[in-house]
């Protein structure tokens, strides 16, 4: 088989293979590159989040290594980001380049950087490199890499895509916190660990208070927009592996994995300060708070639908009570 064949092959075999991650994308765009360049190093610049993220993979058998990275430093580097062709260096060393626009770990000469470009946006390159005094790079190599930066662009892009319609599925379209539909799968998913592992669980059902009011005195537009920022505030309060979902038109629902009362209480409480305390557009100080209920699996229930319940009937006590309060299930049974 001739160094040709491989060369197709490799982009072949990456064509048959379904790639699901960012990271994975990446990672088989640069090994392909090494192939069909014959090349010493690979690196992928790509924007993330307004942001840059660089990759790169050696032929020494070293993992993949990825960092964030600010803006290019020279002057070479910047010119990258807004080329419309490929460019080619005999040697990284002229002058030109910097030692942000190299191969970590490769003492390179000539390279190629094969512009990443999504609608006419700048997205990076892709870049191989070979070992000072390696020949360049053929022209049937310099196509293949080109070609191949066209094939990462239009798969990170994808990739893209498809975490945005996963995103989307799951996420309430108005307060950008978790929907009803994936609280449910949420919490059975979670009381079958808890129980797994006999280990508590709480939730807690949160209510907003004196809504109407405001939606009243300003229009249901103003009460979507309020709800946001409370759904924001949740999100400021709660950990990392917390979820805070909404669960109805002014409520909200809170799974609290590996939470005793003690701890759901203490939350729940920091969750009521922090909306009491905080100043909303066209209300007093003080007008909008919350109210919630408690309930904790397997003490008060043991099942999602039985413990949504109990906590439920907890946030019942905290309205009765006053609103703005947080009540327990086992309070307010005992």
């Amino acid at each position: 088989m001739t160094a040709r064949d491989r060369s197709f092959d490799g982009l072949l075999d990456l064509f048959d293979r379904p790639v699901a991650s960012r990271a994975e994308v990446i990672e088989k765009a640069l090994r392909c590159a090494l192939q069909i360049s014959d090349a010493d190093g690979a690196v992928a610049l790509v924007a993330n989040n307004r942001a840059l993220e660089r990759s790169w993979l050696r032929t020494d058998g070293s993992p993949l290594e990825t960092s964030a990275v600010g803006r290019p430093a020279s002057e070479f580097g910047r010119m990258l980001l807004k080329a419309l062709h490929p460019i080619q260096l005999a040697d990284t060393h002229d002058g030109r380049s910097g030692a942000q626009d190299c191969c970590p770990g490769v003492e390179s000469g000539p390279a190629l950087f094969a512009p990443l470009r999504h609608k006419q946006q700048a997205g990076g390159y892709l870049a191989v490199y070979r070992t000072r005094g390696s020949e360049p790079l053929s022209v049937e190599q310099v196509k293949l890499v080109t070609f191949l930066g066209a094939w990462l662009t239009l798969a990170l892009e994808n990739v893209r895509l498809a975490e945005s319609v996963e995103r989307l599925a799951v996420t309430d379209d108005l307060t950008q916190v978790f929907n009803y539909r994936f609280l449910k799968s949420a919490l059975k998913r979670e009381i079958k660990r808890a129980g797994r592992f006999e280990q508590q669980l709480s939730i807690v059902m949160i209510d907003v208070d004196n809504l109407k009011g405001y939606n009243d005195r300003n229009g249901h537009m103003r009460g979507s927009l309020l709800l946001r920022e409370i759904a924001g505030l949740f999100a400021q309060q709660v950990r990392s592996w917390d979820l805070v979902a909404k669960y109805g038109g002014d409520e909200f629902t809170l799974i609290l994995p590996q939470t005793g009362r003690e701890g759901a209480m203490v939350a729940a409480e920091r969750m009521r300060a922090a909306v009491a305390g905080h100043t909303f557009p066209l209300a007093p100080p003080g007008s909008i708070t919350i109210s919630l209920g408690v309930a904790v699996f397997p003490v008060d229930a043991t099942d999602s639908l039985s413990l949504i319940r109990a906590s439920d009937v907890a946030l019942y006590e905290a309205k009765r009570n006053g609103r703005n309060r947080v009540e327990s299930f086992l309070e307010r049974a005992a």
